[in-house]
């Protein structure tokens, strides 16, 4: 232990010092000149020369020293990297300062100093040895890093995979619906209607691939309106009723002491939210609800909470330990029995994502053999305007036949089952593989096209997105067009989100894609601009 003149000299100083001798932590005193009063072993150890550390010796002479010896190996305050001049100003501006700051020297360890100003004007600073602590947030900074790494890499599988198996499921809900308008007897449209809920179940499990992945794109933008709750509570009863009748289930829908939640009127009668947003939350919900319960029921209740209202969904299905309440909303978790006998584990997930994009609240209790109830906290209405009849949607899109319709799409698959579907509509539709045969195609047709459906992945490098300026710059800007993508890729998502016409996502529902048309199109057949050359 060095000291400086005098205090040795103070015998009640001796057992102050010893301490400080002895501490695990290195300590040092500098004068308000900067030169070195004391300090114990620890801190001298620090530097290359030891024994130049004594008494006397200025603060910005033992700098120079670091610099010399390139004691540091990274500093806090040089973020970009070790830099002699850098380290030289900077050290010493947090040295009169008397701020923190965390060192790493040359043989791995981590250092903290902490300096503070005397009352005469010196420096007190202790260095802690924090490489233990370093070390540990390190690992677990490696390990996130690794699983947003891993989850990025899943995205992007998820999305290849996804477009590879969404084109032949695409072909094939064209050409059963193409189908459909042709078979005649009952038997017949039983087995078309087992086919198509097969599909409809495939469909919605790419659908949910597809959310996660306009969830991690950022494309999905909530619209809050003050809307009522009487339509989507009546909507939730259509859907999911003769789902809980076929096994036996009751389902309830009781809008509670919301008086004015089923019929859209008066105060408390609604919600601040997205609707579509608020629709597919409650929906899975509901849909998980009726999924899982075998015996019992399903009871979906709306209660005021304060200013918010409470959306409750609860079932008599299995339930769940109370230590797997935040783990269900992981992308595809799956409980262990009844729970895990459907689904890929993406409806709470995606419930999850929507709430908190929302400013919503979940809450989730269960008990296992008793049942789960799934709650979603919401703000009220301030006004919730008397919503419209809505017409009942036709089965088939009226008003396209006669069309001059045009697809580009590579896949000669979905070349035929869309002329068998076209056809089934009475449209007069042309059909080009991309950019090599278009000129010809477009060339061959009675007339300029009315409507332009066009795949966003074609062959020989093109995409829709390049294809579609050519095809407006020939017949105008005011050419209806949609684009049909099988890719969810995230920034893939982005790209489309931003073209300026109608996406629509494979597998293609074939009156989803009649019912774009329809709203694209004039409502007299004909009336396309004239065409310029290509």
């Amino acid at each position: 232990m060095d000291a400086g003149p005098g205090l040795t000299a103070l015998p009640q100083l001796d057992d102050l010092i010893d301490a400080i001798d002895s501490a695990a932590e290195a300590f040092v005193l500098w004068d308000a000149d900067d030169r070195l009063v004391f300090c114990n072993d620890h801190y001298r150890r620090f530097f290359g020369e030891p024994d130049r550390v004594r008494p006397g010796v200025r603060f910005d002479e033992l700098v120079e020293m670091n610099i010399v010896y390139t004691s540091i190996s990274e500093i806090s305050f040089l973020p970009q990297g070790w830099d002699p001049d850098r380290y030289r100003e900077r050290r010493i501006a947090a040295h009169r300062t008397a701020s923190d700051t965390f060192i790493q020297l040359r043989d791995g360890r981590w250092l903290q100093s902490r300096e503070r100003r005397t009352r005469s004007g010196g420096i007190i600073g202790v260095y802690s040895d924090i490489t233990e602590r370093m070390r540990t947030e390190l690992a677990l900074s490696a390990a996130k890093q690794a699983a947003e790494d891993a989850n990025l890499a899943k995205s992007r599988f998820l999305a290849a995979a996804s477009h590879d198996l969404r084109q032949p499921l695409h072909a094939v809900g064209i050409l059963m619906s193409a189908l459909s308008a042709r078979l005649t007897t009952d038997r017949q449209h039983a087995i078309a209607g087992q086919i198509n809920d097969c599909l409809q179940t495939v469909t919605g499990l790419f659908d949910a691939l597809l959310d996660i992945s306009r969830l991690d794109a950022g494309v999905v933008a909530p619209q809050p309106v003050d809307l009522p709750l009487g339509p989507l509570l009546r909507a939730l009863t259509r859907e999911f009723e003769p789902a809980a009748r076929a096994k036996g289930l009751q389902l309830t829908v009781r809008p509670g002491p919301v008086a004015g939640a089923v019929t859209g009127a008066g105060a408390g009668a609604g919600v601040r939210s997205d609707a579509a947003m608020l629709g597919r939350i409650l929906r899975n919900f509901v849909s998980n609800a009726v999924k899982y319960t075998s015996r019992g029921r399903v009871l979906v209740g709306v209660r005021p909470r304060g200013a918010d209202l409470r959306i409750d969904v609860i079932d008599t299905g299995p339930g769940f330990d109370a230590a797997e309440a935040q783990a269900v909303f992981r992308e595809f978790h799956r409980l262990d029995g009844a729970m895990a006998e459907q689904g890929i584990g993406l409806g709470l997930a995606i419930a999850d994502r929507l709430a908190r994009l929302l400013g919503h609240r979940i809450e989730v209790t269960s008990r296992p053999g008793h049942g789960t109830r799934f709650s979603l906290i919401l703000p009220r209405a301030a006004r919730v305007p008397v919503p419209e009849p809505v017409a009942a949607a036709p089965a088939m899109p009226a008003g396209l036949a006669g069309r001059r319709l045009l697809l580009i799409d590579d896949d000669p698959d979905i070349r035929r089952a869309a002329a068998q579907l076209f056809d089934a509509w009475g449209c007069i539709a042309a059909f080009a593989a991309g950019a090599h045969d278009l000129a010809g195609v477009l060339d061959a047709m009675d007339g300029p096209p009315e409507a332009v459906i066009i795949d966003y992945v074609l062959g020989d490098g093109w995409t829709g997105a390049r294809l579609a300026p050519c095809l407006r710059a020939r017949f105008g800007d005011a050419l209806p067009m949609v684009m049909v993508t099988g890719d969810t890729a995230p920034e893939r998502l982005r790209e489309v989100q931003g073209l300026g016409f109608p996406v629509l996502h494979k597998p293609l529902n074939p009156m989803r894609l009649g019912a774009t048309l329809r709203a694209l199109l004039p409502q007299e057949p004909g009336q396309a601009a004239p065409s310029q050359p290509l």
